[in-house]
């Protein structure tokens, strides 16, 4: 059974500079852990949120791939930067695979630790992330790392790693864009802290919309005991979506590196990824497309 370790995150150097991401990562709280021996890779981490930071000129900027503890699917090669092994799925994504047993040992033997994870911002692990692209039942991450779908609605369908609860939310209704990952969902305790600290470090987050802003408002006037108080998620601009024992607060940041938004997620009563609030970025997406095609 697998478990989700880090997430991949390539840096074309045709398109963008290596040392502005760094910049940007240490912004977000991340901190470089280790560096690969062969020079071509550094681990980054902030609390539990892994990224393996790459420099591949023939993969775009953005989210590339995913490393679990688990036996190699069919078809994997010895990767040489990570000692882990390596496939790719129907699209180009990267899957890096390792089994537990054997895994310090290989992580040792191909990184050089330099230092801690960072802690400056109150994150815990990364929940999830959102794949653009029609979902098939036999799909490597169902056949070979055992992903159980969960739930599925008109516009997603929702696959989840059963030891970490890894969220693959299958984003069926938004295909115009190229970046077939674009969007990570971050767990945090205190999202008033952590909105906080990304606001005065220069990120943007896109306000809630009035008609959005309302449907909370009833949402909450329904249960006015059961969710935060209305002051908070007003004057946070929080989105808020689930049920009254079961939801979430987010905050949606855009192009914290480039090509990827990132999502805040205080979980309540709630150990995955909330489709209800995805819907309402995703039709935010589509018109800001639609917009942009016609002008």
């Amino acid at each position: 059974m697998s478990e989700v370790i880090f997430l991949e995150y390539n840096v074309n150097p045709n398109d963008h500079k290596i040392s502005d991401v760094i910049i940007s990562l240490r912004m977000l709280g991340f901190l470089q852990i280790s560096t690969s021996r062969n020079e071509q890779a550094t681990m980054w981490s902030a609390n539990k949120c892994v990224l393996l930071l790459s420099r591949k000129e023939y993969i775009p900027t953005g989210i590339s791939g995913i490393g679990c503890n688990t036996d190699a699917p069919d078809g994997s090669i010895y990767c040489e930067t990570t000692g882990m092994n390596l496939v790719k799925d129907h699209n180009g994504f990267n899957i890096y695979t390792h089994n537990i047993e054997n895994f310090k040992k290989t992580y040792d033997k191909h990184f050089i630790t330099i230092g801690d994870a960072g802690t400056s911002l109150p994150v815990d692990n990364i929940v999830g992330f959102v794949y653009k692209d029609v979902f098939k039942s036999n799909n490597i991450f169902n056949d070979e790392l055992k992903f159980r779908k969960v739930k599925q609605t008109d516009n997603f369908t929702t696959t989840v790693c059963k030891n970490n609860r890894f969220n693959i939310v299958w984003d069926e209704s938004n295909q115009t864009n190229n970046q077939l990952i674009d969007t990570i969902i971050v767990k945090t305790d205190d999202i008033v802290d952590a909105t906080a600290k990304l606001v005065s470090n220069g990120f943007n987050s896109e306000k809630i919309s009035v008609a959005r802003r309302n449907e909370i408002i009833s949402k909450v006037d329904k249960n006015p005991e059961a969710y935060p108080a209305k002051h908070v998620l007003n004057g946070w601009d929080f989105n808020l979506g689930g049920k009254p024992k079961s939801f979430v607060v987010e905050k949606r940041f855009e192009n914290v590196l480039p090509n990827l938004d990132l999502i805040l997620s205080r979980q309540h009563n709630h150990n995955g990824i909330n489709t209800e609030t995805l819907m309402y970025y995703s039709e935010i997406e589509s018109d800001i497309n639609e917009h942009a095609r016609v002008h």
